[in-house]
């Protein structure tokens, strides 16, 4: 036997190199659905088997979680509490007649960064593209567009619920997906801090970590209809905190005192016929005892310390159900920042600086009455009240007997304070006077410095604008997977008819897993037109109307611009489409018809053609003249094809 003082180290590092290199070179390979199929038989075996092992992992996730997220959920449960405008904790040793305002800024703040959103979010805020195949973006389009409207999903309401959480605490509501038959997409929101994320999540990526839990407290007959839909199992347990009697701990140790004790804490009753346990629902990764991968996509449920939801693999391309995002995100964890964290302390400053002198003003109002009882004709009537008489007597020195502390009002010091609170507030909080359309704190500014001023503040709302539109853009594609996964021929059918859905592949199949087959893949290209968006239509329209249309009046200038599409450039970055007070394009070509005949003096030809277009309609008449080259014998050609739908229509009557 070689001793092991003659083992080469080179060679033992280089054949370690080796072995990680195949360990690594095995992950790039993703399992085929074979594997995946037995990894998940294994896991269901194993589950049933030992239990104990999936409630650790869970258990194991959640403690590491909690443990080096702990300082961020701090910081959001303190700007959630800024947000609601709750009292600061120094108020709570302020004594009975000391003021306790508070100053409304911060809600204000995020409200108003929460309507810039809503507010770019038009009724056609998504647009999908496929440079390969344009048939799939048409069908993607008109799904999404009819599962994200008002009646079914309400994204855009839901999203901006979502981005005020956002603006407030640094991370939005998880938007969770869930398809419900008959109605399709809705999403359910759920607060951060019931969403454990792996710590080792990157950055901007939602769907990154090793493990995703959401935990809730469910009810009893909540997980029971659960059961009954067949989504969990055995949910009796997780509510069974009876002695285990002669059972020996060794045969479920799930049921030994301990796990009773633990899970009998668990439970919370809400009322006297309601009790709640912890449900966590775990997606991600599951590792076996020695660190070894069991599922690589898979998700379970536990309630209490019992799993009610065996393992089973997650929806094909979605490793869990939920996204969330920052509008100002951290740069090197799946964290961000939001509007009030950098002025938490601003903001009780102001409200410290506001009730002090509120405090001091009531000494100013009411000030104290000095009095000299020796002086009083009657000591026992010392009390004091408006209009009141006092006797008194002289006193050995000429004193005063009844005599008043007078103090001076400090407004102006108090007031010049708060002003520039109120400047740093703004600035920390990137909303500023001219953002929220304030005339700012200068008396008189010129237009083009306002202008300019307003152009820097809204910059920081375009970087967040482009943050929150990714998270639009992961949510809506989220939501096509979910659709891809459970939509149903009929709810295809409400989409499209019949003849269409053939014309994209789709057909009934009562042997598919939802009825249907031919679904289109989504491999197209997501866009989203949000803050970003509105800022550059903002811009577009300030263009048009401070260069173009000055430009237009000039005669030199004229002949080069298109006044129609100036027109509809003005149309559909106002929002006006739906208004029809802008001519559509058939209606414009007939005018520039009409033009043409009247710049060539055929007045009574111009007539002519209006009769026409009133008998005939817009689409006819466009349709019998289109075919009409645009050549030097163009308004001959016009009136002899004008002559002939005259005699053909009973000369337009």
């Amino acid at each position: 036997m070689t001793p092991p003082y003659d083992i080469n180290p080179m060679q033992a590092m280089v054949a370690e190199m080796q072995s990680r290199r195949r360990q690594i070179e095995s992950y790039r390979h993703a399992p085929d659905e074979k594997e995946l199929q037995e990894r998940t038989e294994a896991a269901e075996a194993y589950a049933g088997e030992n239990e104990q092992h999936f409630v650790d992992y869970l258990f194991d996730c959640l403690a590491e979680s909690t443990k080096y997220l702990k300082d961020i959920r701090r910081m959001q449960a303190i700007c959630w509490e800024v947000f609601q405008e709750h009292e600061p904790p120094s108020y709570a040793e302020k004594e009975a007649w000391q003021a306790r305002t508070l100053i409304p800024k911060p809600f204000q703040t995020v409200m108003f960064g929460a309507a810039a959103v809503k507010k770019a979010f038009s009724p056609e805020f998504l647009s999908i593209e496929n440079a390969k195949d344009k048939k799939k973006a048409e069908f993607w389009q008109k799904v999404m567009d009819h599962q994200l409207n008002e009646q079914h999903g309400r994204f855009v309401l839901r999203f901006a619920d979502a981005v005020v959480m956002a603006l407030a605490i640094g991370s939005s509501m998880e938007m969770i997906p869930i398809w419900i038959p008959g109605k399709g997409i809705q999403f359910v929101l759920v607060e951060p801090w019931k969403i454990r994320r792996d710590p080792n999540a990157a950055a901007r990526d939602p769907q990154s970590g090793l493990y995703w839990i959401h935990e809730e407290y469910l009810d009893y007959h909540v997980l029971k209809q659960g059961e009954k839909d067949g989504k969990y199992r055995n949910v009796d347990a997780a509510f069974d905190v009876s002695d285990s009697g002669d059972r020996h701990p060794a045969d479920d140790p799930l049921m030994t005192r301990g796990a009773v004790a633990r899970r009998k804490e668990m439970i919370m009753e809400r009322t006297k016929f309601r009790k709640a346990v912890p449900t966590r629902e775990f997606y991600g990764m599951v590792l076996a005892p020695n660190g070894e991968l069991l599922l690589e996509n898979a998700t379970y449920t536990v309630a209490t310390n019992r799993v009610i939801g065996l393992p089973e693999p997650a929806i094909d391309g979605m490793r869990w159900p939920g996204v969330s995002f920052s509008p100002l995100p951290h740069l090197l964890r799946y964290d961000g920042r939001g509007l009030l964290q950098g002025i938490l302390s601003v903001w009780e400053s102001m409200c410290n600086i506001l009730n002090l002198h509120q405090d001091y003003l009531t000494w100013v109002v009411n000030p104290p009455t000095e009095i000299n009882l020796d002086g009083l004709d009657d000591p026992n009537d010392a009390y004091i009240e408006p209009g009141k008489h006092v006797l008194t007597r002289d006193t050995p020195h000429g004193q005063q007997v009844v005599r008043t502390d007078q103090r001076r009002s400090r407004s102006n010091d108090i007031l010049s304070n708060l002003q520039y609170y109120g400047q740093v507030f703004e600035h920390g909080s990137f909303v500023s006077g001219p953002v929220q359309g304030l005339p700012g704190w200068r008396k008189e500014e010129p237009y083009r410095l306002a202008a300019m001023n307003l152009d820097q503040a809204l910059g920081v709302f375009g970087l967040m604008g482009t943050n929150i539109e990714a998270g639009a853009i992961d949510a809506i594609g989220l939501s096509a997977k979910m659709v891809r996964a459970m939509a149903s021929y009929d709810d295809y059918l409400e989409i499209f008819n019949e003849e269409e859905l053939r014309g994209y592949g789709i057909k009934p199949d009562q042997d598919a897993a939802n009825g249907v087959i031919g679904v289109p893949e989504l491999d197209g290209t997501f866009h989203v037109s949000g803050i970003q968006a509105l800022m550059r239509d903002n811009e577009t329209l300030a263009n048009l109307r401070e260069v173009i249309v000055p430009l237009s009046e000039r005669p030199a200038y004229a002949p080069y611009i298109h006044p129609f599409r100036i027109l509809k450039a003005i149309e559909i970055r106002t929002n006006l489409k739906d208004e029809g007070v802008i001519a559509t394009d058939d209606e414009a070509k007939l005018i520039q018809k009409q033009q043409q005949l009247a710049a060539a003096g055929q007045q009574d030809a111009v007539k002519r053609m209006q009769e026409l277009q009133e008998a005939l309609g817009v689409a006819e008449l466009l349709e019998a003249i289109e075919d009409l080259q645009e050549e030097n014998g163009q308004v001959d050609g016009l009136m002899d094809r004008l002559g002939q739908l005259e005699q053909k229509h009973g000369g337009g009557k």
